[in-house]
């Protein structure tokens, strides 16, 4: 009977330690090779141009961006933008009673469905040149359907 307890015993000390070893190996196999993503982030631009940062006139930006965001995949084929927010920093220059001048940033916020500014109205008279625009969270459908996130893009109302 002890030589059965003593073989049951060692048995299952061999298999614990084969089963360690292969899950060790398994887990150090699958962090050496990760997954590669399938889609690049794609890239954004205000409207139908190549616009995606910088400095822009106010009657430009106006303009672009009443047709809304479009994005491009890796071959520069159009692809959906399903949503995205926008930041609109719109710069005050206020005057006090002895004379001084100061700046005063008011920040719009606005999350939109689609690849249109849903707020554009709010803003459409508001624009002007000192302003800056910021599109984050841009989320962008790509032809097999896969959602990849868009690159942001910081506009800087002026010239």
């Amino acid at each position: 009977m002890k030589r059965l307890l003593l073989f049951a015993l060692a048995l299952s000390t061999v298999s614990t330690g084969i089963l360690l070893a292969q899950s060790k190996t398994t887990k150090t196999a699958n962090a050496k090779t990760p997954a590669k993503p399938k889609h690049k982030p794609a890239p954004v631009f205000l409207g139908n141009s190549d616009q995606h940062g910088g400095l822009i006139a106010k009657s430009v930006f106006d303009s672009l961006v009443r047709q809304g965001l479009t994005a491009r995949d890796s071959a520069g084929n159009p692809v959906t933008v399903t949503e995205f927010r926008i930041y609109y920093k719109e710069r005050n220059l206020y005057e006090d009673s002895a004379g001084n001048y100061y700046t005063d940033y008011e920040i719009l916020t606005d999350f939109a469905k689609g690849n249109n500014l849903n707020s554009y109205v709010a803003i459409q008279d508001r624009t002007k040149n000192g302003d800056t625009a910021i599109f984050d969270d841009i989320l962008v459908m790509m032809p097999d359907s896969a959602i990849v996130q868009g690159i942001g893009m910081k506009f800087a109302i002026g010239r």
